[in-house]
């Protein structure tokens, strides 16, 4: 049973992070989509309903990496294709172009699959649905009842892919920030969707006894959980057991590689409460595409992507007294606990030594910050005081990345 230290602030977090939007269609977000998802127009709903059918049905860490890898491509695709992003059934149509994409590496070892997916769901909505999602949806007086459906009509939504469809309804059924496009489907009567980061959190609450990819092998074990994880929803929202999802999504990626106890999850929501009071709003953690803004910041990219070291770049921003953090690179690799950050230079100044003493300060419990700056530079720094004790947990030479990469992958560095 969840500890009475853990369920308020569990339930404010939820309450606070439940308004914000999803991140397939967060306006804050970038590349825009070129529709209005919220759009009052009836005409329009079908299309969008399709869309972000699409977008469930790829959101798949092999096919697309991080989940907003799928808004990116398929905001890329619509601005190849126009409203025949609708129309193709031939997933070669679709490869040609994904794979001149500047984001096309940053996608899942097994994107090629994108292209049929999205195919495959052109090609049941063109038969089955009859080109109108709204009208098909009116077949079914239950979302359980739409989700079977699905899953017998595209692959990608079938088996142990099953939670993107969750994933969607939520999308479809909720009302705002979600869609609320089936109007007619209730949110009472929908499942958490079994993704990874709910299922870290669930296990920290000790729903679930494991947050392993076991999970997912078995139609049977996962369909358990899942229902647990909706049970315990139910017990915080009877009548929007989902309203939890997007939510356990922000949460359980914090929790990601960590123990998964209470005492983590305690910790983790007292730290994001901590943002939240310093910024004044709930704090959304994303993983963002971005373009890098140096060579110095394309040269670490590289060598960690050769050497298959999973970051994210430009990824959230801390709050510090009358400025703003973004690191450039924060790893799934942890030392000791802390998350590393690499921070590469090609100058440095007296003002950006100051921001990162202060981060330092502030975060450096739950952050080991790295500084990359070229060899030659580091003493002349050292000499103006600009690098001082507190600036940074560690200066490594630029020149040297390869070496600090490997010794990070094979759990050596600080040996």
């Amino acid at each position: 049973m969840v500890t009475d230290e853990v369920t308020p602030l569990l339930k404010e977090f939820i309450s606070k992070n439940s308004e914000a939007a999803d991140v397939q269609w967060d306006r804050r977000m970038s590349p825009r989509l070129l529709f209005n998802p919220y759009s009052s127009k009836t005409e329009e709903h079908s299309n969008i309903a399709h869309y972000f059918l699409m977008a469930a049905a790829i959101l798949d860490d092999t096919v697309v990496g991080y989940p907003e890898n799928a808004r990116m491509l398929l905001v890329y695709l619509n601005r190849a294709f126009g409203n025949k992003l609708f129309e193709i059934k031939k997933p070669h149509l679709f490869e040609e172009v994904i794979i001149k994409a500047y984001f096309h590496h940053d996608l899942g070892p097994n994107k090629k699959a994108a292209s049929e997916i999205i195919a495959s769901v052109n090609t049941f909505v063109k038969y089955k649905a009859e080109r109108n999602l709204l009208k098909y949806a009116q077949k079914f007086t239950k979302p359980k009842d739409f989700l079977d459906d699905l899953a017998q009509n595209i692959p990608a939504l079938s088996g142990p892919h099953k939670d993107r469809a969750w994933i969607y309804l939520r999308w479809m059924v909720r009302p705002q920030p979600d869609l609320q496009i089936y109007n007619h489907l209730h949110p009472q009567d929908l499942y958490v969707p079994l993704t990874k980061e709910n299922a870290n959190v669930a296990a920290s609450l000790g729903i679930i006894s494991s947050a392993s990819p076991a999970l997912w092998r078995d139609e049977q074990t996962s369909a358990e959980a899942r229902q647990k994880l909706t049970n315990y929803a139910k017990t915080l929202f009877p009548q929007d057991p989902a309203k939890i999802d997007h939510p356990f999504f922000l949460l359980g990626r914090w929790l990601k590689q960590k123990p998964l106890n209470r005492h983590t999850l305690k910790s983790a929501l007292e730290f994001l409460e901590q943002m939240k009071t310093i910024t004044g709003q709930p704090r959304a953690y994303y993983q963002k595409m971005s373009n890098y803004k140096s060579g110095w910041e394309k040269k670490t990219a590289l060598t960690l992507l050769q050497l298959h070291i999973p970051y994210g770049y430009e990824t959230i921003s801390f709050p510090l007294p009358n400025e703003i953090y973004t690191p450039d690179f924060i790893l799934e690799k942890t030392v000791q606990g802390r998350k590393i950050i690499l921070e590469p230079h090609f100058e440095m100044t007296k003002r950006q030594a100051r921001k990162y003493a202060l981060f330092k300060r502030t975060y450096g419990h739950q952050f080991l910050l790295i500084l990359l700056l070229k060899n030659d530079l580091i003493p002349l720094y050292h000499q103006r005081r600009i690098l001082t004790d507190d600036v940074a947990d560690d200066v490594w030479p630029i020149e040297f990345i390869q070496l600090l990469a490997e010794k990070i992958k094979n759990d050596t560095y600080g040996q």
